[in-house]
């Protein structure tokens, strides 16, 4: 019984590892946002084109994390690294609002696991 149950066991650890080794990149597109103001102000008319550069680097706002707001203003939040990824790319912006980015990464469900953020 042991036996069968440590075999279950590793076949389902190997299944997946498998299944996340060949997790396909998904590309989603919008405005990058912070979470913040994104679940404050993301369902108004025109908030992400006038989201601005310098409410991104609000100490607040930074700390709250880093988002894609998606034409159907769905919020896709960025997992850890995408945050610190988001923060270099934010602070290398000449563009201060209508951040509109394309994100690639790894969906899992409304988090994105970032692998590159680049300007639209």
């Amino acid at each position: 019984m042991k036996k069968l149950a440590l075999i279950l066991t590793t076949l389902v650890l190997l299944g997946a590892m498998v299944a996340s080794a060949f997790a396909a990149d998904t590309t989603v597109k919008g405005y990058l946002v912070d979470r913040a103001c994104a679940f404050d102000d993301g369902n108004k008319p025109g908030f992400g084109a006038k989201h601005s550069k310098g409410c991104l680097q609000m100490p607040d706002c930074e700390k709250s994390g880093y988002a894609v707001l998606t034409e159907d203003k769905k919020v896709i939040v960025f997992d850890f690294s995408g945050n610190q990824q988001a923060r270099k790319f934010i602070a290398a912006l000449t563009k201060k609002n209508d951040i509109r980015v394309t994100v690639t990464g790894t969906l899992n469900g409304d988090e994105i696991k970032v692998s590159k953020i680049e300007l639209q």
